[in-house]
């Protein structure tokens, strides 16, 4: 930017902040984000109803049963190349053990460029979910180092695992809860995370003859994980 343009913006900014403290009547409303949607019941209940409307499917465990639930979840589907991103609230030895010789585990550690032949051919992943939106039924994920986007996009199956406590009302609450997470695991207060992702479900997608094809840009089949 030329020093043109920056004196010009900076005279516009001038006038502008000028003129707002000069007009005290303009009105200076708060924004609202509350009852956008009218919810009725618990949060959770909200979550699970409009969530499996969506046709995710709601398994609900516990922290000490979380390894288990996903083995049962990957025999079920007959899963044999698993991914997982490393930020999963799941320790991977017991993990590893649930499993056992059925599945193979793959942690995400490495970069897509360096994993490109063996990433496009896992079945399966594990992603750790930041919240859940109760009156959309959606989840909310945020990409880091920890945790690359790609592990949400590129398996037929894609199990999604969220604590129960981290159910909140609206978008812009899941948008702030995501921020609130990159910027503790940063260390950074005014931290911004590089992707955040709202999941309804399984991908669907509507050719032009208005038929409904699942998991073309994303998972044919999701799992949310309750606990």
């Amino acid at each position: 930017m030329n020093n043109t343009a920056n004196t010009a913006r900076d005279e516009i900014l001038s006038r502008l902040s000028t003129s707002i403290s000069k007009n005290t009547h303009i009105p200076n409303h708060a924004p609202h984000f509350e009852g956008a949607i009218k919810i009725e019941g618990e949060l959770l209940e909200t979550f699970k109803t409009n969530h499996s409307n969506n046709k995710g499917i709601i398994v609900e465990s516990s922290k000490e049963n979380l390894p288990a639930t996903i083995a049962e979840i990957l025999r079920e589907n007959e899963a044999k190349e698993v991914l997982y991103n490393v930020d999963i609230d799941v320790d991977s030895s017991a993990l590893s053990a649930s499993v056992g010789a059925s599945a193979n585990l793959v942690p995400y550690t490495k970069s897509v460029d360096e994993i490109r032949s063996q990433l496009f051919s896992i079945d399966t992943s594990i992603v750790q979910a930041r919240c859940g939106v109760a009156d959309l039924g959606i989840l909310c994920l945020s990409a880091n180092k920890d945790a690359p986007r790609l592990s949400s996009l590129i398996t037929n199956t894609c199990i999604y695992l969220l604590p129960k406590e981290n159910i909140v009302q609206h978008i812009f609450a899941g948008i702030e809860f995501a921020k609130g997470y990159e910027r503790k695991r940063s260390g950074d207060s005014n931290y911004l995370p590089t992707n955040i992702i709202f999941v309804a479900g399984p991908s669907r997608t509507a050719d032009i003859e208005l038929i409904t094809v699942f998991g073309v840009h994303g998972p044919r089949k999701t799992y949310v994980v309750l606990y």
